[in-house]
């Protein structure tokens, strides 16, 4: 497997989160928050050993996993899925992993801070970028839409993709926007919007379906 940008993208934010963990690792104290209510307040904790390399840890494990399983699938797979686009996605989900991190442990050092608004807006700028990339993701056995329907026609395919990808927008810029306003209302808002996100396409794929058969 040849590295690509985005891999060197991937594996320096890794790299920068790391180098950062350790320079502030003496100032963690014990147990370190690392779950929050929909509010922003600390509902769970980690032992300071096990938060300063979970996100990183998981970052380059998703990595790892997207970029080396493919492959294991048959080359004309591969070919389906598209190794810029294995890449990106990837590269997409060590940033958000990685920004995650660093709010922690800004969160760690600063008892009191509020994260709900920057969670939030992290959140949905993630959303926002992966529907950007759905739309490029020919039918494949490992990433995108992946329904009943999806995975056995490619005009089902390319549309809900293409439909994602406005949901993914969409529920992304209302919940980046809908949680800056803050409290639980806020919160709950900006859940709904990314829940709608991931299942609107899921049930166009439904409904086209049956009007492809009912057509044919």
């Amino acid at each position: 497997m040849a590295l690509r940008r985005m891999d060197t993208v991937s594996l320096g934010v890794v790299g920068l989160s790391a180098v950062l963990t350790a320079a502030v690792y003496e100032r963690l104290p014990p147990l370190v928050p690392t779950h929050f209510d929909l509010a922003g307040t600390p509902n769970g904790w980690m032992p300071r050993s096990a938060a300063a390399i979970f996100a990183p840890a998981m970052a380059l494990g998703l990595w790892a996993f997207m970029r080396f399983l493919p492959r294991l699938l048959p080359v004309t797979e591969r070919k389906r899925l598209g190794e810029g686009s294995v890449a990106l996605i990837a590269a997409l989900t060590s940033l958000f992993l990685v920004a995650i991190h660093v709010l922690i442990l800004y969160r760690a050092l600063i008892p009191g801070a509020s994260l709900a608004r920057l969670l939030w807006v992290f959140l949905g700028a993630f959303y926002v970028a992966l529907g950007l990339v759905l739309p490029r993701l020919k039918r494949n056995a490992l990433m995108g839409i992946r329904t009943p329907w999806t995975l056995t026609s490619d005009e089902n395919w390319a549309r809900t993709q293409r439909v994602g990808g406005y949901a993914m927008v969409s529920s992304g810029v209302v919940a980046a926007l809908c949680g800056t306003l803050g409290g639980t209302g806020g919160g709950v808002i900006a859940i709904g919007a990314l829940l709608a996100g991931a299942f609107v396409p899921a049930g166009y794929s439904l409904v086209l379906a049956r009007r492809q058969d009912q057509g044919s």
